[in-house]
C-alpha cells in the first residue's frame, strides 16, 4: 500500500499516472491519497475515477469486508499517522508541485521508506539530511516517481533499509536544539506507547 500524504492540487494526477504504471506490474497495489485540504476530497475522488481507477473514500469503506478499490481518498481528519503505520511506502506531498513540501518526520518515526519530489524548500535542512543519510529518496520527475515506487514495492530489503535509516535519523536528532528538528518529540504518536490503532482494513 502506497500512502501519498498531504497532496496538493496538480500532484494527484501525476501520482495516479505513476500508480497506473505500477499497477501494470503489481496488480494488487493500492494507493491512499490524503489531500492536504478537506474541500478537495470530492475533487480528488473524481480525478481518481476519471483516471480509470475504482476509487472510494475512507468514510465509505466497508467495516467487515476488504475494500475493492484501487484508490482510497482519506476524507477523515487525524488518521494520516495511522495510515503511515500501515504503509508499504510513503510519498510526502506538496513536493511534486512548487509548494515547498510537507514534514517528512511523521512517516519517519514509523520507520517507513519515504519518497518526495524536488520542491522541499520549506524543509530543506531535514530533506537534505534524510537524502544524505540514505533515509529517503528524492525524485525529480513523474517517471522517476514511478520507477522508485515500483522498486520499493518489489524490494523488501531496500524498504527495510530506508525505513531503518529514517527511524535512526529521527532518534539521533531527538534531542537536537535546532528548531526544525525539535518537533520530533511531538510527532511520536500514542500508538508508540501501546495505544490501539483504529481498524483500517486495507490490502497491501
Amino acid at each position: 500500500m502506497i500512502v501519498a500524504g498531504s497532496t496538493m492540487r496538480g500532484e494527484e494526477t501525476a501520482i495516479l499516472r505513476a500508480f497506473a504504471r505500477v499497477k501494470t506490474t503489481m496488480v494488487s497495489a493500492m494507493l491512499v491519497l490524503a489531500p492536504r485540504h478537506p474541500e478537495r476530497f470530492g475533487e480528488v475522488e473524481r480525478i481518481a475515477r476519471e483516471a480509470g481507477f475504482v476509487a472510494t473514500r475512507r468514510s465509505e469503506l466497508p467495516i467487515d469486508a476488504e475494500p475493492r478499490a484501487d484508490v482510497v481518498v482519506l476524507d477523515s481528519m487525524g488518521e494520516l499517522a495511522q495510515l503511515y503505520q500501515l504503509a508499504t511506502a510513503v510519498f510526502v506531498g506538496g513536493s511534486l508541485v512548487d509548494h515547498g513540501g510537507h514534514n517528512i518526520l511523521e512517516p519517519a518515526v514509523f520507520g517507513k521508506p519515504i519518497v518526495f519530489g524536488p520542491h522541499m524548500q520549506n524543509f530543506t535542512e531535514i530533506a537534505d539530511a534524510f537524502v544524505t543519510n540514505g533515509a529517503a529518496v528524492q525524485v525529480q520527475t513523474e517517471r522517476e516517481l514511478e520507477e522508485v515506487l515500483l522498486g520499493l514495492l518489489s524490494d523488501p530489503v531496500r524498504r527495510a533499509r530506508l525505513g531503518a535509516a529514517a527511524r535512526a535519523l529521527v532518534e539521533a536528532n531527538r534531542g537536537a536544539k535546532e528548531k526544525t528538528l525539535a518537533v520530533v518529540a511531538d510527532l511520536v504518536p500514542p500508538a508508540a506507547s501501546g495505544a490501539v490503532v483504529r481498524p483500517f482494513r486495507l490490502v497491501h
